[in-house]
């Protein structure tokens, strides 16, 4: 790649992320897109292209991207975790939760992949274990909502009325902020 199309595909990168942040999905790929056709052994590029994707409900196209961006060297946390969410989308567990394990191997305490490997074992009745990695999710982020929320959910099914009020009263924290 010569230095104008590394500066177009920078260019175009730039796009994509601006249009993403604007909830432009669809855009945001096009752009990701046409970057890596200049730059095609971008695992950023591919990540960023699979975000795109998750977050316009392709999980489909994002699994393929990511994948692509793992294949092309760029395994790290964020990546595994959000494949493994493209995983669970389209019905294949067994493989999100070894993503989502090895996105904790890379970095443990990983928030996303914490709270998004509880969802899963929450929904095979892990409760003692979704609370715990739920706990550690919200710990590590303080307003992580959505681990607060789980957290309170594990507790309940738990029993644990203690820690449910306080899960509550975070989340009715972090209501009152926004």
């Amino acid at each position: 790649m010569n230095r104008a199309e590394a500066a177009r595909a920078s260019e175009l990168a730039a796009e994509g992320i601006a249009k993403l942040e604007a909830r432009r999905f669809e855009e945001a790929a096009e752009a990701f897109l046409s970057a890596r056709r200049l730059d095609p052994a971008s695992p950023e590029l591919a990540f960023n292209l699979g975000l795109a994707r998750l977050r316009d409900g392709r999980a489909r196209d994002a699994r393929a991207a990511f994948e692509e961006a793992l294949a092309l060297g760029g395994e790290d946390a964020d990546l595994l975790c959000n494949l493994g969410l493209a995983l669970f989308e389209t019905g294949k567990e067994a493989d999100a939760e070894r993503a989502y394990l090895r996105a904790l191997e890379l970095e443990p305490g990983h928030p996303e992949a914490a709270n998004d490997l509880g969802v899963l074992l929450f929904g095979r009745g892990l409760y003692d274990r979704a609370r715990e990695l739920f706990a550690s999710a919200a710990t590590k982020r303080r307003d992580y909502y959505d681990a607060w929320f789980n957290l309170r959910d594990a507790c309940a099914e738990l029993g644990l009325e203690a820690e449910r009020s306080a899960a509550q009263a975070e989340l009715d924290r972090l209501d009152d902020r926004t």
